[in-house]
């Protein structure tokens, strides 16, 4: 069945004569006639009762007119539509869950102020995810860990997040007001899946043994509720982002779990945009917004 179908029925329907019908329709009778018989044989229905000199639709027919109009008429709309289509600017987001949620708000909040009516769609991914999608112009934004070392991309610095360690609220170390990574060393420490994103699992993972902790954990993921129940369970120990506005904050909270903050000033969680400078020409408002945050925390990185 096809459009050019339903217009030689309803041509048909109308005229109620094959003959007239077909010279509206611009063809001989014979092509008309056979189109039909191919109609219902589709439908495995009968659309007209042919009789000497007289046809008229069956009271399936009568049914069948009446949707077939609609669709014909739907489909001539789709003429008309580019002329009363306007385009919404629009800016693929691509973000890290585990990243403090200020970050992608700040980069929202800018976007929105920059094009009041762009449209947002938002796909959450772990970092090393979300570079891929950028690299593959699956997303025109990355809200992600940074440092970023994929050719062709460029970063900026937003925020800077202390890490902590969590624990058992009835851990031995639960009433510290401050860690050292050297108060670690004899601890069992878990360690999330280097997927997430390779250079800060590197550095994180360095950073322990460099400080003698070498009791580390491997898990397969990043999934903060099954880093909770290790802890619980196993009393392992586990580091997190000592910031209110992430999943982490509100999984590792009181009464089972104590988070002590970890004094380390080098060891930092850093989060970020990253874009493809290529798109800044293509993406409407990417290079005004990252240009307004450049301006704002390019000397004053957001604080977490």
């Amino acid at each position: 069945m096809d459009i050019q179908q339903l217009r030689y029925f309803l041509a048909v329907a109308d005229e109620l004569h094959f003959g007239h019908a077909a010279e509206r329709l611009h063809i001989t009778a014979s092509p008309l006639s056979r189109r039909i018989r191919e109609l219902e044989q589709e439908l495995r229905r009968d659309l007209f009762v042919r009789e000497h000199h007289h046809v008229e639709l069956t009271q399936f027919g009568e049914v069948f007119r009446e949707r077939a109009q609609d669709a014909v008429n739907v489909f001539d709309t789709l003429r008309g539509l580019p002329d009363k289509h306007v385009d919404v600017p629009r800016c693929r987001i691509g973000a890290a869950p585990l990243a403090p949620a200020v970050v992608l708000d700040r980069v929202l909040e800018t976007y929105h102020r920059v094009l009041p009516d762009a449209d947002l769609p938002v796909t959450l991914a772990p970092s090393a995810e979300t570079l891929v999608m950028l690299s593959a112009d699956r997303v025109d934004l990355a809200v992600v860990h940074l440092p970023v070392d994929t050719e062709g991309v460029e970063s900026l610095l937003l925020s800077r997040a202390p890490y902590g360690v969590a624990m058992r609220s009835d851990d031995a170390l639960a009433d510290r007001t401050s860690l050292r990574l050297r108060d670690l060393r004899q601890r069992q420490v878990l360690v999330t899946s280097p997927k997430v994103h390779p250079q800060v699992m590197g550095e994180t993972r360095t950073a322990l043994l460099e400080a003698g902790v070498t009791r580390l954990v491997p898990l397969p993921h990043n999934d903060v509720v099954q880093m909770a129940a290790h802890v619980l369970r196993t009393g392992v120990l586990s580091l997190t982002i000592m910031s209110a506005d992430t999943p982490a904050a509100r999984i590792f909270a009181p009464p089972h779990f104590t988070v002590v903050p970890l004094d380390e000033p080098t060891l930092v969680l850093r989060a970020g945009i990253a874009w493809r400078p290529e798109a800044e020409s293509r993406v409407p408002g990417l290079r005004t917004v990252v240009d307004a945050l450049r301006m704002r925390h390019g000397t004053r990185p957001l604080s977490s």
